[in-house]
């Protein structure tokens, strides 16, 4: 790997670290890696957080990256998708850019069925890596050779977790993503306040960004649910630091292309139970008994059950622990370089 090979990254890095959604997080995370595997001065970055009103900076950035960089990732959302990627098909057929698409969320298979043509870029990219194997598959099916299983990875402050821990009264929950209405929050908070009005002895802290639209709604249901606190966002590399010290991580969302969320990988890293509704790729993360419970999508009133059956265990409570631990392992840094680094240097090694 010569100094002078330069890598690309067309993504939302958001250098002033004011969002913590889940797409500004994995892009800032695949910047980390990259700059370790070849060197933060050898990566060149096409910063898109609010690109359209600052269309002369993305452009010249893209072209400066397209022109120096002969392999260039891309990590955009939906609507970054259908901006980006025309350019980046011509891109890889006319300047022979090697364009790694790492997928955001877990919905690019709508996508495709609403917007076909969208298939030909897909194969025009050297590979398209997802979260989900399930999503692997539903991609070959639509017409994308290309698509590889690439698990969702961060890193995190190297807190120590025991393998075991008291579990007694006293539980503290928490939600830990963004806070609006799809994501159930609601759900969750009112949900904690009718178990303490049946006399267990339980409370929730909510963290994570506050949707504008569901500012007035979530503040009227703080005022609601005594027993529910809002404690504000955390960075990501303190997240697993932050979660560890709760009982359980609630997860009740009712967003229907929710991927492989972040904040599950926080609470598998940080040994801490998670008790979430089934979304699509519930199975590929977690597992009932292992490393928590889970209930039917769309079901948020069975929560209360899946939390008094988690609180019935007690102790036990810390089989579930050592299952989440031994999960996190898969969603490492680690787990992620070594393929990251063979499809660029090989290549590279091809040329």
């Amino acid at each position: 790997m010569g100094s002078t090979k330069k890598i690309g990254l067309i993504g939302r890095l958001d250098p002033e670290c004011e969002l913590f959604d889940g797409q500004t997080v994995k892009t800032r995370m695949m910047y980390r890696l990259l700059c370790e595997l070849y060197g933060e001065e050898n990566v060149v970055v096409v910063e898109t957080k609010d690109y359209r009103h600052n269309a002369p900076r993305v452009v010249a950035q893209t072209v400066r990256c397209l022109l120096t960089c002969r392999d260039v990732f891309v990590s955009l959302s939906r609507n970054g998708r259908k901006a980006f990627f025309p350019l980046l098909s011509f891109a890889a057929r006319h300047l022979h850019t090697r364009v790694y698409h790492n997928l955001i969320g877990g919905w690019l298979a709508q996508d495709l069925e609403e917007c076909p043509q969208q298939v030909s870029y897909l194969n025009d990219f050297r590979v398209n890596w997802v979260e989900s194997h399930q999503l692997v598959g539903k991609l070959e099916e639509l017409g994308v050779g290309n698509a590889e299983f690439l698990p969702n990875f961060k890193y995190l402050d190297g807190t120590e977790v025991p393998e075991s821990r008291y579990y007694g009264p006293g539980y503290r929950f928490c939600t830990f993503s963004r806070v609006q209405e799809l994501k159930g929050i609601g759900d969750a908070m009112d949900t904690v306040e009718k178990l303490c009005s049946e006399g267990l002895d339980c409370c929730l802290d909510v963290y994570g960004p506050i949707d504008p639209s569901y500012k007035e709604e979530f503040e009227t249901a703080l005022s609601r649910c005594v027993h529910a606190e809002y404690k504000g966002c955390v960075a990501p590399e303190k997240s697993v630091q932050a979660i560890a010290s709760y009982d359980a991580l609630l997860f009740p969302t009712k967003w229907k292309p929710e991927g492989i969320p972040g904040t599950i990988i926080d609470a598998l890293a940080a040994g801490v139970p998670v008790i979430a509704a089934k979304w699509q790729y519930y199975d590929e993360m977690l597992e009932d008994g292992v490393t928590g419970f889970g209930y039917g999508f769309g079901n948020n009133e069975l929560l209360a059950d899946e939390i008094k059956k988690f609180i019935e265990l007690g102790n036990g409570a810390n089989e579930l622990r050592k299952g989440c631990l031994a999960r996190a392992v898969a969603y490492s840094p680690e787990a992620v370089s070594d393929v990251v680094a063979a499809a660029v240097d090989g290549e590279r090694l091809r040329d």
